[in-house]
């Protein structure tokens, strides 16, 4: 399976409580009524940033760009990240919601569990903290993976041995893809090689997180670690709020079935009326 991720952000002119009111409310009920959206994507999760944090707390400083939310799109193949931009169902009923501005960044890949709490159900709400990572000059994607895989894993298990904060932490290794495939859709001026890797990390609470930062341990730890590979004044941070809306990758504890999909209940009758032409009269 291959993620498709994306950091957006409201338009200039729109409150943030307005923009989480479009995307956790109206987005996802188009969502859920889009049959299209509903076979392709097998998993997807909102995560909301948090406001008013410290910058003391962070290892990475937050963007410049300001980013309100991340978002993860779960799909089975390449092919169908760039269907679930083109289908029909999408371009007529999700496309012209366009209720952020057109910055994204976007990345495709696969994900790497680092570690887990054991009996945690990781990406299943809470809070995180998201490092969109920067490879340093002169490493290609191959050497800064080796580094990120190995040594700077070992880093991480080691200090939550010790000091257990961590209760999952993952990997998102990218995929390569042309921007091009974009053009067009809502992301056609999207940055897809604005980072080389992105680490998600869970957390009981926001003092936990912080600790990362403010434990000398921890955070001496990790910055000598990523000194060797991460292009720290390229990298950034998210502190968010998980959501997980639907999720069709757990067997027998995955998310009831969409509604829309059944043409005998009330959402598939609704939408085998049509998506247009509503007020068209007809000959009899």
């Amino acid at each position: 399976m291959i993620k498709f991720l994306l950091a957006a952000r409201r338009k200039r002119e729109d409150t943030q409580e307005r923009y989480f009111y479009e995307w956790g409310i109206i987005h996802v009920a188009l969502m859920i009524s889009t049959p299209d959206v509903m076979r392709l994507f097998r998993r997807y999760v909102q995560h909301y940033s948090v406001s008013d944090i410290d910058p003391g707390m962070l290892i990475h400083p937050l963007s410049d760009m300001q980013w309100d939310n991340y978002a993860e799109h779960v799909v089975d193949s390449y092919d169908d990240v760039l269907a679930s931009t083109r289908v029909r169902d999408y371009v007529v009923r999700m496309q012209p919601h366009k209720f952020g501005d057109s910055n994204f960044v976007i990345t495709l890949a696969t994900d790497e569990t680092v570690l887990e709490e054991p009996g945690f159900e990781g990406g299943r709400g809470g809070v995180k903290l998201i490092h969109f990572l920067k490879r340093k000059p002169g490493l290609t994607q191959a050497q800064f993976e080796a580094a990120w895989r190995g040594p700077h894993a070992d880093t991480y298990r080691q200090l939550n041995a010790r000091r257990p904060l961590l209760r999952k932490a993952i990997r998102n290794h990218p995929v390569a893809i042309d921007a091009a495939n974009f053009a067009g859709s809502l992301f056609e001026r999207g940055d897809t090689s604005a980072v080389s890797g992105i680490e998600e990390f869970w957390f009981r609470n926001l003092d936990d997180l912080a600790a990362l930062r403010r434990d000398p341990e921890w955070h001496h730890a990790i910055t000598d670690s990523e000194a060797g590979f991460v292009d720290s004044a390229g990298s950034f941070s998210m502190v968010t709020t998980e959501r997980v809306i639907y999720d069709y990758t757990l067997g027998g504890r995955s998310s009831p079935k969409a509604a829309v999909l059944d043409p005998e209940t009330l959402e598939g009758r609704i939408y085998a009326q049509g998506l247009g032409g509503w007020n068209v009269p007809r000959p009899l």
